[in-house]
Formats: C-alpha cells, structure tokens, sequence
C-alpha cells in the first residue's frame, strides 16, 4: 500500500482522515489568493483624463466671464480713474488663470493625440501645501511617471548659467536676469511632496521608487537657447537639455518637443526593463 493511501484512514499518528486531494486544492487556494493580493496592491485607480480635461476647460470659461466684466469695468470708466485701475487689476489674476489653463488644456490635448492608444493618464493641478500646484502628473501602464512645469515668460530666452546653478532669462540687449521662483527647484520640491503624500498615485512601493522624469516646459513665444553638449542627454536615440544640479536634476524642454521627449522618455525605459529582466 503506499503512502498516500495510508494517509487516507485513521491511525493514532493521523486521528483525523487526510485528503491528499484537498490539501493540494487548499494550497492552490492559498497561491491564488496571494497572487491576487499582489496585485491589488499594485493597482492603480485610473485617472478619467478626458473628463479631467473638461473641468479644466469649464473653469476656463468661469474664468474668461469673469475677466470679461473686469475688463468691461475697466474699458466703461473711459480714463485711468480708480474705478478703471480697480477693474483693471481684478482682471489681471483672471487673464493669468486662463492663461495657465490654457497652456495645460494645450498639453493634456497634444498627449492624449499622441499617446491615448498607450493609454496616457494625465491629471493636473495637484495641491501642494506651502507651494505652487503641480501642473501635470503623466502616467503610463507599466507604471511609468512624469512630472511636467510649464513655465513661460515672454518674448525671451531661457538659458542655464552652470556656475549658479540655475535658469536665466534674457530679453534683447538688457542682459540676463535670475529666473524667479526657480522652476526647476519648485518642481524638486513638488515630485519630493509627491511621492511622499500620494503614493496612490504610483501604486504601490516599488511604485513610488521608480524613475519618474521631471520636465521644465518652455511655452509658447518663451524660447530655449542652445547649450554645451555636456548638458544635453540622451534619450531614446535623441538628446535633450539635463540640469544634473545637487538639488534636483531635471530635463529643460521646449513646448515643440513634448511629444518628441515623452516618446524618447518611454523607449528609453522599456528598452532598460528588456536589459535587466
């Protein structure tokens, strides 16, 4: 008789009946059940970013009625009268609120053409206590992340001075000025906040200790300079400007290459998951 059949029947070293058969369902039990487990802890709520996209431009339209009695305050008193300065000054903080959203309603619309078929996350406007919110926070399946600032300042030209470690901008023949708030060091702060506060975001955490690109975008009439080769890093099978600073490295883009750098960005991860796995 062998061993199995032994285990069948009771004896006063097995009092209870052993089911071979059930033990090996049970432990299958326990496998799948771990397995599950696994994966609810590296699940990730989806962002509905086509409905994203909409608040952003129904707040838009808020905002573009309110500039518009401001602006009509401003226009009616016909001279620089304090009810014309008043009207005047409450359209300013509107005008700079579209012009904000607009620039992201812009971003959110070039990525979901480019990349919704890879099935792009995109959420804006994230609350960061004590600092400015985060523009945009992009996610991929696979868990790939990327934190974007897009920062304009005019007819200018935005160029890195390596021994202060920082962004300048420059308009004609007035020389260069330090650019302030440093963008590169807020969007430090905000990927620092993020991965500490909302972790969600990346899953779980092996999520949150994953790469996760920091991008300055340069919008509009704002234009980049070029810089020294040693400042330019490949990514993909191209080369983007990389601030490697102590205090937050982080790549400098122009609008124009969003889509260029995010397709970059993406090869450039999955072809370094090939090699280690």
């Amino acid at each position: 008789m062998s061993s199995v059949s032994g285990l069948s029947k009771p004896s006063k070293d097995y009092p209870e009946t052993i089911d071979p058969q059930a033990v090996l369902d049970e432990l299958q039990f326990v496998h799948e059940q771990l397995a599950d487990s696994e994966k609810a802890s590296e699940y990730i709520a989806p962002v509905e970013t086509r409905r994203k996209l909409q608040e952003l431009e129904h707040e838009r339209t808020s905002w573009e009625v309110a500039a518009s009695v401001f602006g009509t305050a401003f226009i009616g008193s016909m001279a620089l009268s304090i009810v014309g300065l008043l009207g005047l000054a409450l359209a300013w903080k509107p005008l700079t609120r579209i012009q904000k959203l607009s620039r992201l309603i812009k971003l959110i619309e070039t990525l979901l053409e480019a990349f919704e078929d890879l099935g792009v996350e995109a959420l804006p406007l994230i609350r960061v206590p004590d600092l400015q919110p985060i523009d945009l926070f992009v996610r991929f399946p696979g868990k790939e992340f990327l934190l974007f600032a897009v920062r304009s300042f005019g007819e200018s030209t935005i160029v890195y001075n390596e021994s202060k470690q920082a962004l300048y901008y420059k308009r004609g023949r007035k020389g260069s000025k330090r650019w302030e708030p440093d963008p590169m060091q807020e969007l430090s702060d905000q990927a620092y906040w993020l991965r500490k506060n909302r972790r969600e975001l990346f899953g779980s955490s092996k999520g949150v200790r994953k790469p996760m690109a920091k991008v300055v975008v340069i919008w509009g009439k704002t234009q980049l300079d070029q810089h020294r080769d040693h400042l330019y890093a490949k990514v993909g099978d191209q080369k983007f400007l990389f601030i490697p600073r102590e205090r937050g490295a982080c790549y400098v883009i122009h609008q124009s290459q969003v889509v260029e750098f995010t397709r970059a960005y993406l090869v450039e991860r999955q072809s370094k998951l090939l090699v280690n796995n």
